[in-house]
């Protein structure tokens, strides 16, 4: 390693180091299907039928992801209308309240006034 190619050498270095973080998901996803969905077990006789089932698989896992994405949007929405019911049920006790009180103080004025008056 000579000074003139120091950068260059560290450049290439922190490119590989990227490159290698780049792959690991990658990788990952690679071995949850050869593990857990038996991609290392396909044993077609023509080229084009094991791209096929790859190619399956992976739909597969990607329809798994979607599924889990939609279980969790729904579980939030459930939770977002219980709160919103929840929500309008407490505005409602609290509107009957305020009405009950707003009643009740316009007739103690009325009888306190009434009483003035004698």
């Amino acid at each position: 390693m000579t000074p003139e190619n120091k950068d260059e050498m560290k450049r290439r270095k922190v490119q590989r180091q990227q490159e290698y973080r780049e792959r690991i998901p990658i990788e990952g996803k690679f071995g949850q299907g050869k593990y857990g969905y038996r991609l290392n077990n396909i044993r077609a006789k023509r080229a084009d039928t094991s791209v096929a089932w790859i190619n399956s698989i992976f739909l597969v896992m990607n329809l798994l992801v979607l599924v889990q994405v939609f279980i969790c949007l729904k579980k939030f929405a459930c939770k977002m209308a219980l709160r919103e019911a929840n929500m309008t049920e407490f505005r409602k006790i609290v509107l009957e309240y305020t009405r009950q009180f707003s009643s009740n103080q316009s007739f103690c004025l009325a009888v306190n006034k009434s009483s003035l008056n004698f």
